[in-house]
């Protein structure tokens, strides 16, 4: 449990996330992580706001929070922060393979927490890349478990007001696919998309669901690992070209033209958003060390973000970082 309340440190997170681009003198820039064996670079101007620890064999997710240069556990599966800082979105239950019918919207600015229930059961939440809008994943419900996607709902932050739309693939997931199987992704402003079918096939669609455009052959989402597929601007979009032993090849394509104008080199674990207009994030693992890195896909260069060490446990490893959300 923490030792404050959420809004407490939530509260202090305004100084925290939104503090000044690179440490202070003699501070070291890499600071420990709650919860786990890692550290992360804290001396860059995307800082490292919150992130989902996977614990019980793949059950459950633990979400943590900033706290000036350090990190608590919340009582969230996901506790995801909007872009500028002010919002957090908190999804309650750890379990996974959950859909929820509540979200908690966190105002950092007042403190205060505003329980939203939602039109349909949920997974899966992206901030807008102005900060002002969450996206979701929409479900319906089976007796057995299942659940069929029929479309996403946003909710912004001004008037705390959900809205359901139902539009693309109406697909039944079930177990390991909730939350992760055709979830919808922001392609840019006023935009979200969803892979379409098993053969690389992406949608993209309006807010009002009506497809505006269709890419054949760009490959799959990492719709486990990646908070944002999409670039700030929309412009790039990243996928997942192809996969072996060595792990997976990570593809940018250009969203007006549907080519792939960048291959990641050196195979990755998975893909976790984009860090910038400019890099995007991969994570790779060396011996029992994962790493996150921000890539140019440009240039290859490359700059570790997150170092962790994997510690093996039971049934596997012993928890360790899943998702990881880096906000300016």
């Amino acid at each position: 449990m923490l030792k404050r309340s959420v809004a407490a440190v939530l509260m202090a997170l305004v100084v925290g996330v939104a503090g000044a681009p690179s440490a202070a003198a003699g501070e070291k820039p890499w600071v420990r992580l709650a919860g786990t064996v890692g550290t992360v670079n804290d001396g860059l101007p995307v800082r490292l706001a919150s992130y989902s620890l996977i614990w019980d064999a793949g059950q459950a997710f633990h979400g943590y929070l900033r706290e000036g240069r350090t990190f608590v556990k919340t009582r969230y599966r996901e506790a995801l922060v909007a872009p500028g800082g002010r919002w957090v979105a908190g999804v309650p239950d750890r379990r996974l393979w959950r859909a929820t019918e509540k979200i908690d919207l966190i105002d950092r600015g007042t403190g205060r927490t505003h329980a939203v229930r939602m039109p349909a059961p949920v997974t899966s939440p992206e901030w807008s890349a102005d900060g002002g809008t969450l996206l979701l994943t929409a479900y319906r419900k089976h007796r057995d478990g299942a659940l069929t996607v029929i479309g996403f709902v946003t909710l912004d932050a001004r008037d705390r007001v959900p809205r359901l739309v139902r539009t693309g693939p109406q697909r039944r997931v079930a177990d390991w696919d909730i939350g992760r199987g055709f979830r919808f992704f922001f392609a840019g402003p006023g935009r979200v998309m969803a892979r379409h079918d098993h053969k690389g096939g992406v949608a993209v669609y309006d807010m009002d669901g009506r497809r505006q455009r269709f890419y054949k052959g760009v490959g799959a989402f990492d719709e486990w690992a990646a908070v944002t597929v999409a670039s700030p601007s929309g412009r790039l979009f990243a996928t997942v070209l192809g996969e072996n032993d060595k792990g997976r090849r990570i593809g940018v394509v250009d969203a007006a033209t549907g080519r792939v104008v960048h291959r990641v080199g050196g195979h990755a674990e998975s893909f976790a958003g984009w860090y910038d207009e400019k890099h995007v994030i991969v994570m790779r693992v060396r011996g029992r060390t994962q790493i996150f890195q921000r890539v140019s896909p440009s240039s290859g260069a490359t700059l570790d973000l997150i170092r962790e060490k994997l510690v093996a446990g039971p049934t596997e490893y012993e928890p360790h970082l899943e998702r990881v959300n880096f906000v300016r």
